[in-house]
Parts: structure tokens; C-alpha cells; sequence
């Protein structure tokens, strides 16, 4: 069984986004838990998303499953305009999808992807973001506030894992998870919804990382207290690591 001194940490990413901070915390042989709290499913395209995509100025890419799914249903290579994503890895696979360049910032969140060149002066231009059933609103209101049309098209849905929210407190206890690494607010409301009212003053008190202002406020309002919210540079892989090491330096174990 872990020990407080081996600060054990949660893992909260889906399935397939976390591979390669998992490979470097064993490298390093840092001690954690992976549970991912949901998975992805294809969604049929409408008949009218080829048009969509066709006529656009710029198309986005919020995900890897955006890419993934819109790739199993049509060929990105047809995909003419302008492409975007929002980090390193869902930009490294359109890449390889559409054969042609891909614009990303280095810092994958919303509030990167609106800092592109790019997509400063784009008054009167329509962008197609494709995303899951929900999320990056920040990206669409960014853009409608700079002149822009912006259409949603939908390639894939974020599905719940059926999980036992009472047996999975009573796991992260024995193991003495010190700090829970969450990434989307999807993941951080789902938590306290999976988890039984009584042990909500547990998850309080763990440290967390997150990737966004917008997080923390969220998190505030689940009532984690500031001083346990530890905001990570960025939100790739790279970065959530570098936060978990900084935070274990910070605790000299």
C-alpha cells in the first residue's frame, strides 16, 4: 500500500489522453492511480456537415477525438480551409490526417488557441469548430467577439464510465491519494457528482492540479479551498508532470 511520504497521485484523464504522462511518472517512478471518468464515442455526421466544412474559412479542432471521429467518417485530406487545433498532439495527428499544416499554440487551452495570429482579424469569416456534445464555449464567444461566424459540428460524445463512486472513495483512501490531476471541468463536476456527499470534505482536502482559471473558479465554488488549487502551466502532459514534481519538491518526500 502507498504511504503519505510516496504522495501518490490521481490521474483523471480519458482514456488514451494520458499514455504518455503515465509512461513518464513510471520512468520516474513516481507513485499514482489511473482511473479515467470518461470515455468517447463517434457520432454519425449530418448529412449537411460536408457542406459545413467545405465552405468554411478555418476549421478547429478542440481534441484528438475530434480528429479521430471526423477522420473515421470522412477524409481530412478534402478539408481545404485553414486548419487549427488547440494543442501540440491534436495538431500533430490533423497533421498527419489532412497531410498539410496545422496551426497550434503551445499553450493548449481555449485562451491559447484565441491568441493565434491568425485568428485575430476574422470579422466576417466562418469557422467551424468541431468538438464533443459540449465545452470550449470560451473559443466560440472569443471569436463572435472579433466579427466572426462560428458553427459547431459535432464528431464525437463524451460518455460517463459506469463507475461506483462509493467504491472508488474508499480505493483512493486506502491508497492515500494526495493529489488529484483533473483537466476539463466535465471531469471535475463529474467527480463530486460520483462521489457520495460525506466524502466531499475528503476531496477538499487533497491538493489538485488544474489547467485553467476557469477551473479554479469552478473548483472554488465545489468549496476547494484556493491554497489546495495548484494551476499547471499548460495542459499537455509535459507540464501536468513538471506541476506533479513541483509539488512533490514542495513537500521534500
Amino acid at each position: 500500500m502507498s504511504t503519505i511520504q510516496d504522495w501518490p497521485v490521481l490521474i483523471t484523464r480519458p482514456a488514451g489522453k494520458a499514455d504518455q504522462l503515465l509512461a513518464s511518472l513510471d520512468e520516474l517512478m513516481l507513485p499514482y492511480l489511473y482511473q479515467p471518468l470518461i470515455t468517447t464515442q463517434m457520432v454519425p455526421l449530418k448529412t449537411k456537415a460536408l457542406p459545413i466544412l467545405q465552405q468554411a474559412d478555418g476549421i478547429i479542432f478542440v481534441s484528438v477525438s475530434a480528429v479521430s471521429c471526423l477522420q473515421q467518417q470522412l477524409d481530412c485530406r478534402e478539408l481545404t480551409a485553414p486548419l487549427y487545433a488547440v494543442g501540440s498532439t491534436t495538431g500533430s495527428l490533423l497533421q498527419k490526417c489532412a497531410g498539410r499544416e496545422v496551426q497550434f499554440p503551445q499553450d493548449q487551452r481555449s485562451e491559447g488557441l484565441l491568441a493565434l495570429p491568425a485568428l485575430q482579424d476574422v470579422a466576417g469569416k466562418h469557422l467551424v469548430v468541431v468538438r464533443g456534445n459540449a465545452g470550449r464555449e470560451l473559443i466560440k464567444k472569443g471569436l463572435l467577439a472579433r466579427g466572426a461566424k462560428v458553427s459547431y459540428l459535432q464528431s464525437y460524445k463524451r460518455v460517463p464510465l459506469p463507475l461506483d463512486g462509493q467504491s472508488l472513495l474508499v480505493q483512493w483512501r486506502q491508497q492515500q491519494i494526495q493529489c488529484i490531476v483533473v483537466t476539463s471541468n466535465e471531469i471535475l463536476q463529474l467527480l463530486f457528482q460520483l462521489i457520495p456527499t460525506e466524502g466531499h470534505a475528503w476531496l477538499c482536502s487533497r491538493q489538485w492540479i488544474m489547467v485553467s482559471p476557469r477551473m479554479r473558479d469552478a473548483a472554488l465554488e465545489l468549496g476547494i479551498p484556493e491554497q489546495r488549487i495548484f494551476l499547471s502551466a499548460n495542459a499537455n502532459d509535459q507540464a501536468l508532470l513538471d506541476s506533479i514534481c513541483q509539488l512533490r519538491g514542495s513537500r521534500h518526500v
